[in-house]
């Protein structure tokens, strides 16, 4: 557990250099590798696949999840659903909470994934608080050092999906790269419907997704 977040501080130019090699490999143009999620809730069935093969990845500090399935009633009786939206770090552009940090402990890597360096991470919780997606959390077993999702960083070092999109039957999780994107990912980047969660933070970041085709609530964004 802890060895995952430590591997970045001696580790981070090792992967950063992978992810250049990989995109030279995988396009004529010598782009940085920038990963990012597409989730169409149209697709989601709320089965919790993803949950679980996130909690069997990362190991999180029990009760506490990098991923969720958030399910929202919608409608009037009796015309009424339930709509399932999964739920994570959504690695922004500009992320609130890399400023918040005062020992810098956390913060963005060139190929757009959010993460946090556990070896200069005092367990203040700024961070934590200044999340408007409430996806950080204390690892009390740790030392209340902050966790998060990180795209299963380890795995894509791999040439892994993430555990989430990997269990994902439905296929409500597309993950790639978004400036070399492939296959059903290319094609749903192109899409316009493209939404953030809480738009009226206008904050752009690399997990979008596609609202659900009915309902008052768009998709419980």
């Amino acid at each position: 557990m802890q060895n995952r977040r430590l591997f970045l501080k001696n580790g981070l130019a090792v992967i950063a250099m992978a992810s250049v090699a990989k995109a030279s490999l995988t396009t004529a143009a010598t782009t940085q590798t920038k990963w990012g999620m597409i989730i169409d809730i149209n697709r989601c069935t709320g089965c919790q696949s993803c949950v679980i093969a996130c909690k069997a990845q990362n190991r999180t500090v029990q009760d506490k999840f990098n991923t969720k399935v958030q399910a929202l009633e919608d409608g009037n009786y009796p015309d009424t659903r339930i709509i399932f939206t999964p739920i994570q770090c959504n690695h922004c552009e500009n992320p609130p909470c890399v400023p918040a940090c005062p020992l810098n402990a956390t913060y963005k890597m060139p190929n757009g994934i959010v993460v946090t360096d556990w070896e200069k991470c005092k367990s203040y919780g700024t961070c934590v608080k200044a999340c408007p997606y409430d996806a950080r959390f204390l690892d009390k077993r740790h030392e209340n050092k902050v966790d998060k999702c990180d795209f299963c960083l380890d795995r894509l070092e791999q040439g892994l999906l993430p555990a989430c999109v990997e269990a994902c039957s439905s296929k409500a999780r597309l993950f790639g790269d978004m400036n070399a994107p492939k296959d059903e990912f290319a094609e749903y980047l192109k899409r316009r419907d493209l939404k953030t969660r809480k738009p009226k933070l206008k904050l752009a970041t690399s997990v979008r997704y596609v609202a659900s085709g009915k309902g008052k609530k768009g998709g419980s964004l």
